[in-house]
């Protein structure tokens, strides 16, 4: 039994040598199912979702769909397109695209509302519980009005599908979900958007 014990405490060990020895910037966040990547900062939760990216074409826009939760009391906060930066495995950052520039240059958003309703993005059941607040950034063509911004208080969420310009260096390694809040501390999520990486992801 204690050859057991001590079997299992040098594994163990040994596990957590390796997991500390990959670098940060290699690592993602915490992986909820199969393609979601969740960043717990304290008072706001934030996750995303490399699935969409990892079957749309390879050029002009990456849709990441995201989901936004404020669990803690406190000021209100707001969020914008504008928040949102995606940053690629070699440092480079590309702000959320503009309405304007996927209305007029991207011709698939509603191919990704579907793809969202089939494959929603997985969020925790005590997000799920919260009271969901309307939200849409690029909505789809002939489907609604946009909601340019999305004001969260303690105790609700949103959802919604993101657009970014397709990083210099493409999509491959861990990315970035870059979240700057006002009058919080910057938020980033890890995550992986090819399928070989999500296949092997680990968080």
């Amino acid at each position: 039994m204690k050859h057991r014990a001590a079997t299992f405490l040098t594994v163990a060990v040994a596990v957590s040598s390796i997991w500390a020895a990959i670098p940060k910037e290699n690592r993602t966040s915490d992986r909820f199912g199969y393609s979601t990547f969740l960043e717990d900062a304290g008072r706001v939760t934030i996750l995303a979702d490399g699935y969409p990216a990892s079957v749309a074409p390879k050029s002009g826009y990456v849709p990441v769909p995201v989901a936004v939760a404020v669990t803690q009391p406190g000021r209100r906060v707001v969020f914008r397109p504008e928040s949102f930066t995606l940053v690629d495995a070699d440092g480079h950052a590309v702000p959320a695209a503009s309405f304007e520039e996927i209305t007029t240059k991207y011709g698939r958003r509603n191919h990704d509302r579907s793809l969202a309703r089939l494959r929603p993005i997985a969020v925790p059941e005590t997000i799920g519980a919260l009271l969901q607040v309307p939200s849409a950034f690029y909505p789809p063509v002939n489907g609604g009005t946009r909601i340019p911004e999305v004001e969260l208080s303690s105790g609700t969420w949103f959802q919604d599908i993101l657009y970014f310009p397709v990083p210099p260096s493409g999509l491959h390694g861990v990315l970035t979900l870059r979240v700057t809040i006002q009058g919080e501390p910057t938020v980033d999520v890890r995550f992986v958007a090819t399928e070989k990486e999500l296949s092997g992801a680990n968080g």
